[in-house]
């Protein structure tokens, strides 16, 4: 991984750390970060080809307190920088995004949770995967956009897992961290057994992420 790769890393992980009142400043940092790394301009490039971004926010943004991040990957980024551009341009009021989309304790760290750290991952997965040798795509260790996929869907099935199923589910989000597969699958198995009918859809993604997890 070069600099300018590095670069990008952080102004990421720095806008996550950071508080929502930086929040100009650190999209704006991220977008020049991407700006100045060739390998990440190229790979979102790639993914802009025939994308349509108000009809994606359309999707993304029509059930109030939840964000669709897409679930192919390369519209997943370029919704994310298109996103990033809208609101460093003022084009998107930010506040009001996160309050309608991302209501919680802490709407700023939701958004962060599962757009920004989304975005890194799928982004850098994409840049490596492009320079790996191909062997490399048979490596049995969980990537990072497979990693964040499950944990973004698993914080959209939050709100449809049962009271007495929350500690599974925290512990399947803890799981994905530590990369731990074994675990993964089998606290998926058991929020799969306490998620009410209203998030079988969601469910059903999640299902297809882990079928991924269980064939590696």
């Amino acid at each position: 991984m070069n600099e300018d790769m590095m670069q990008f890393e952080h102004a990421i992980d720095l806008a996550c750390r950071s508080k929502f009142i930086m929040v100009d400043k650190r999209v704006s940092d991220i977008l020049k970060s991407i700006a100045g790394c060739t390998e990440v301009f190229e790979a979102i490039k790639k993914c802009m080809m025939g994308f349509d971004f108000g009809r994606e926010l359309k999707i993304a943004t029509t059930v109030e307190g939840h964000f669709a991040m897409p679930s192919d990957s390369q519209r997943a980024i370029a919704l994310s920088f298109c996103l990033l551009s809208a609101i460093d341009d003022k084009k998107i009021d930010v506040s009001q995004l996160l309050s309608r989309n991302f209501s919680c304790v802490d709407p700023y760290a939701k958004f962060c949770d599962e757009v920004l750290l989304v975005f890194k991952s799928l982004v850098m997965d994409m840049v490596v995967g492009e320079k790996a040798p191909a062997k490399s795509k048979k490596s049995k260790n969980l990537s990072d956009s497979l990693a964040g996929r499950a944990e973004y869907l698993a914080h959209g099935i939050e709100e449809y897992v049962k009271p007495c199923a929350k500690e599974y589910l925290e512990c399947f989000v803890r799981s994905v961290k530590l990369r731990d597969k074994q675990f993964m699958i089998v606290f998926f198995e058991l929020v799969s057994k306490n998620t009410k009918r209203k998030g079988k859809k969601l469910l059903a993604e999640l299902d297809s992420v882990m079928q991924v997890v269980r064939e590696q």
